[in-house]
């Protein structure tokens, strides 16, 4: 893990969007309504203020142990506002809303760095450690962290939703204390 904190380091230059302080404590509540999913080898989620369907990220792990080398993330939605069923994202979600850009990470076996398609400038590296668990990290308020889950506050007016802010909330990777971030829409 010391060695995935050292890449997030040097290998992000992380958030464009503005930065707000606000407490994780009194945040963590928009979430109170919301179901959790609890896919197989989840990584995190996004819950939106407009609807209760979930996209999860979820590590793609093959039959031998290791993350799949072409598709590392699977990402997909939880359409709990129908039955809860699993849901492949459509194109534009993938291209312009959800989906991952992955590459692995030279001289680290079964590990990659990957960015969301919307923020881009927030990077996360997964692997899977000793007992085959996947792991995933990322920068939260300039610290190395595992991401949680992201709310984001948008109004779905058209084809693609009016973001006004995204939230993000993980735990410090050594200290396991919350972490939160808020970052505002630029637009």
């Amino acid at each position: 893990m010391k060695k995935i904190i050292q890449l997030l380091f040097i290998s992000t230059a992380i958030f464009s969007l503005s930065l707000i302080d606000d407490d994780y404590a009194s945040r963590i509540k928009v979430f109170d309504e919301y179901p959790v999913p609890s896919d197989e080898n989840m990584l995190f989620y996004i819950q939106k203020s407009y609807n209760t369907n979930t996209v999860v990220y979820a590590a793609n792990i093959d039959v031998d142990g290791k993350l799949n080398a072409k598709e590392p993330v699977l990402v997909f939605w939880r359409r709990y506002q129908e039955q809860g069923q699993k849901r492949e994202l459509k194109v534009i979600e993938r291209t312009f809303g959800y989906g991952v850009n992955s590459k692995p990470i030279k001289d680290r076996p079964n590990t990659y760095k990957f960015t969301l398609v919307s923020l881009k400038d927030m990077s996360f590296i997964i692997t899977l450690d000793k007992k085959g668990k996947p792991q995933v990290a990322t920068i939260i308020d300039k610290k190395p962290a595992q991401i949680e889950k992201v709310f984001v506050t948008a109004e779905h007016i058209s084809l693609l939703p009016k973001i006004f802010s995204v939230e993000v909330f993980g735990k410090e990777i050594k200290t396991h204390q919350p972490l939160y971030q808020k970052f505002n829409n630029k637009e």
